[in-house]
This record gives structure tokens, C-alpha cells and sequence, in this order.
């Protein structure tokens, strides 16, 4: 009986302090001041493990990756997802420079996109991290046009990107 009040004094005690914790304002939750090492360490692992628990279930059709959905991806990104993340050839915007956590750069040579992952961050998000849900506003098929875009998106050159993103004749 004695290790379980022990037990319950212990939680109890935790659970005063994360409150007080919380109501004491100390954290700063500006987007302009960078998380701790620690914090960051536990979003990311968290945010990780979270994702690949989920991603099993995303898997593209065959073809997803052919140069005219590749196209549609590109598009897409341009209207939806560039004044975040960026693009060769194009200045950062306010909003990028502003967000806390950085956006990744998609476009970095040495990045190597997973398509699930991918697939997994575009239609549902990430919380505390302004990556939107795109599900609600965006078909399957159009979210895989996008995850193709980004497979093709290492080390595109701002004139391969300006192809990529280009409006097709007549559409």
C-alpha cells in the first residue's frame, strides 16, 4: 500500500508541476525564437515516429511517376506549396522567412523523397509546423501527382523547375 500512494504522490506531484508549467507563460511559443535542442529533438522523434506508424497504407499505383503527372504535381506545387517551401530561381517569400520550424528545402540534391512519407505530409499534415492537411481540398490522385513532382524535385535547376510547373497547351 505504501509503494502505491509512492506511486500516486509521484503523479500527482508531476502533474502539479506540468500545470504549473503550463499556466507560468516561461515557455516562449514565438514562432521567432528557436525551440530549445531538446525541444526540437522531441518534436522530430515524435513527429517521425508518428508518421512512418501511419505511411504503411500509401502506396502509389504504378505509373504515378510519368512525366505528364509529374507535370500536374508541378503545377500544383507552384500554386499551393512554393510561397513555403520555395523553388529554384525564386526568392524566399515573407511567409517562408517567418515560419518556425524553416519549411524543408524539397529541392536539395542530396534529398531522397520517400513517396509514402511523402503522400503522408501532404494529405494530412503536420501539427505545429504550419505544413497543411491538403485531403480535404485535394483528390488522392492529385496529392500522388504531387509526391511524383517531389521525386523529381532534387537538384532541378530554376529553368527545369520553371518546365516542370509550366501550364501544359490548352489546360
Amino acid at each position: 500500500m505504501k509503494i502505491l500512494l509512492t506511486i500516486l504522490g509521484c503523479i500527482v506531484v508531476a502533474a502539479a508541476g506540468g500545470l504549473a508549467f503550463i499556466y507560468s507563460g516561461l515557455y516562449d511559443v514565438s514562432a521567432t525564437t528557436p525551440d530549445s535542442a531538446l525541444v526540437t529533438w522531441a518534436v522530430h522523434k515524435t513527429s517521425n515516429t508518428s508518421v512512418h506508424a501511419r505511411m504503411g497504407a500509401n502506396v502509389p499505383s504504378a505509373g504515378f511517376d510519368k512525366p505528364a503527372l509529374i507535370q500536374v504535381g508541378g503545377r500544383l506545387y507552384a500554386e499551393n506549396c512554393a510561397v513555403c517551401h520555395g523553388a529554384p530561381g525564386l526568392t524566399p517569400t515573407a511567409i517562408a522567412k517567418g515560419l518556425n520550424p524553416v519549411p524543408p528545402d524539397l529541392f536539395k540534391a542530396t534529398r531522397k523523397p520517400d513517396p509514402a512519407e511523402n503522400f503522408q505530409f501532404i494529405k494530412h499534415g503536420v501539427k505545429m509546423t504550419a505544413m497543411p492537411g491538403f485531403g480535404p481540398s485535394l483528390s488522392d490522385d492529385n496529392i500522388w501527382s504531387l509526391v511524383a513532382f517531389l521525386g523529381a524535385a532534387p537538384s532541378l535547376t530554376a529553368a527545369d523547375y520553371a518546365a516542370k510547373t509550366a501550364a501544359s497547351p490548352g489546360g
